[in-house]
């Protein structure tokens, strides 16, 4: 006579990965000493340069992937290098303090957009791209910590607001996520209207990208569709590409506003893929509908940024629609996700 075995519960599983977990990290513990001083965040503050004085925190030991976070940018991420190649763009500006976005943007690997304007903008409305890339973060969390499944995890979350007397009055819980061997940096906002007037949020996740991920031959493409485009200038329904050309003295910039199209497990991407690997967003369309794809091949400013956002920036060519942003009602709340993955190149890529 046979038995049959009793079906196994996810609270079995839940145990049998505790169990797992647990040795793992006392494999760990055993061979490195203090975890934490090898893989923790680090807070640092630059005392040279342009940048002096700067609030950073730094993300390391990413499987590859070395990232700082500005903490007085935003709590956007600065610097990323991937296999010791720097790979985020680095701008040529002057200071963080100038007066114009061209001459203070930094680049790094996520800037900010928002949260009253996008684009160009009057200096009463905040400017170019608004105010957020120059509103400092308050700090609520730094650590690194054990998972119950044995991975160290890197946790960094801090509170925004961009507000003014008689004005809007809007906050943003962030919170930024990666784990130790993993080339993949998350992200988590919670926007808010603290506000007791409905107000338009117009927000823009700027990723930026540089060589040597960006080179000529490589490839951006995304789950996207081009407005009004009927599927005509997409190879296949959800699909757009483009191929980068080579730097060249003062080449024009290109913006392509895109509606972003869902896959089945409900996330949006866009990637850029060349001979020194991939470099892939995810976001959900549900939060961020819309795709801004903006190329430089200019010379000294040779650079990608993948940017979804709650609109398109205001000198995009698009419909209207895509550059009201997203109304939000006193005391409402909305939430977005975002993901960063860098992966190795493929054999054949050119081929």
């Amino acid at each position: 006579m046979t038995t049959t075995p009793p079906e196994q519960t996810p609270d079995d599983q839940a145990d049998r990965d505790a169990v797992w977990g647990a040795r793992r990290r006392r494999f760990v513990e055993a061979r490195s000493g203090a975890v934490e001083r090898a893989w923790a965040p680090r807070a640092v503050r630059v005392d040279d340069g342009p940048s002096t004085g700067r609030r950073q925190i730094e993300l390391r030991h990413l499987g590859g992937l070395e990232v700082t976070v500005e903490v007085d940018q935003f709590l956007d991420l600065g610097e990323a290098s991937w296999n010791g190649e720097v790979v985020s763009f680095v701008a040529p500006t002057t200071a963080p303090q100038a007066e114009s976005w061209a001459r203070r943007w930094q680049g790094g690997l996520l800037t900010t957009c928002g949260l009253t304007a996008v684009g160009v903008a009057a200096e009463a409305d905040g400017g170019m791209h608004g105010r957020a890339h120059r509103i400092p973060a308050t700090v609520t969390r730094r650590e690194g910590r054990w998972t119950a499944a044995g991975r160290y995890e890197l946790l960094v979350d801090g509170l925004l607001r961009e507000g003014a007397v008689f004005q809007q009055n809007l906050t943003v819980t962030r919170s930024i996520r990666a784990e130790v061997g993993v080339a993949r940096i998350r992200l988590h906002d919670v926007v808010r209207n603290e506000g007791f007037v409905a107000e338009p949020v117009r927000l823009l996740y700027h990723v930026n990208l540089g060589w040597p991920v960006l080179h000529g031959g490589a490839v951006v493409a995304a789950e996207a569709d081009v407005p009004g485009g009927a599927g005509s200038e997409r190879p296949d329904p959800g699909g757009w590409r483009r191929v980068i050309g080579e730097p060249e003295p003062a080449a024009d910039e290109q913006v392509d506003a895109l509606d972003a199209v869902a896959g089945p497990d409900g996330w949006s991407i866009a990637t850029l893929s060349g001979e020194a690997g991939t470099v892939t967003v995810r976001f959900r369309p549900e939060q961020l509908p819309f795709l801004t794809v903006w190329r430089s091949t200019a010379a000294g400013s040779y650079a990608l940024g993948i940017e979804p956002g709650t609109c398109w920036p205001s000198h995009a060519a698009g419909p209207d629609r895509g550059k009201a942003g997203r109304i939000v009602e006193p005391g409402e709340s909305f939430e977005v996700d975002l993901e960063i993955v860098f992966e190795p190149a493929a054999d054949d890529f050119g081929d």
